[in-house]
């Protein structure tokens, strides 16, 4: 009987290790946000590690009629990054539906090709890019 409670320790002890792990990782993916320079806001760490991460066209402003922008809130599984994270897109300015889904299908790939890496950077990236491409293809504002 003592063997199965020594295996149910070590099974917990590694469990731990993981966990362990993985929090090392999410903490880099953040110290890696603030190194490139790009805002972010750390919303919570524990149980879950939960993001908000501004994306904007280049130079918007509030109230801004042609300027995209918009907040992905990140929340990481305890085991992200091997698990995919939850993105919510919150605070839309200017967002149409036909954009909607574009930066929904564009997070699906972006988390597809990184899973098991850090995906938070990647996201944020193309996104930003995404939504500068939307705002060239607009006619000129004047």
């Amino acid at each position: 009987m003592s063997g199965g409670k020594q295996g149910e320790e070590e099974c917990k002890r590694k469990l731990q290790s993981v966990v362990k792990f993985n929090r090392n990782l999410q903490r880099n993916e953040v110290l890696t946000l603030h190194y490139l320079g790009l805002p972010y806001l750390v919303l919570s760490r524990t149980p879950l590690l939960r993001l908000k991460v501004p994306v904007s066209t280049f130079n918007y402003q509030d109230g801004d009629r042609w300027g995209i922008a918009l907040q992905l809130i990140f929340t990481c599984p305890v085991n992200y990054p091997l698990q995919l994270p939850h993105i919510d897109l919150a605070e839309k300015r200017n967002v149409s539906t036909e954009l909607e889904m574009s930066l929904r299908t564009e997070i699906a790939l972006t988390l597809e090709k990184h899973l098991g890496l850090y995906m938070i950077v990647p996201v944020v990236t193309q996104l930003q890019m995404l939504l500068n491409n939307e705002v060239r293809q607009l006619p000129l504002q004047h």
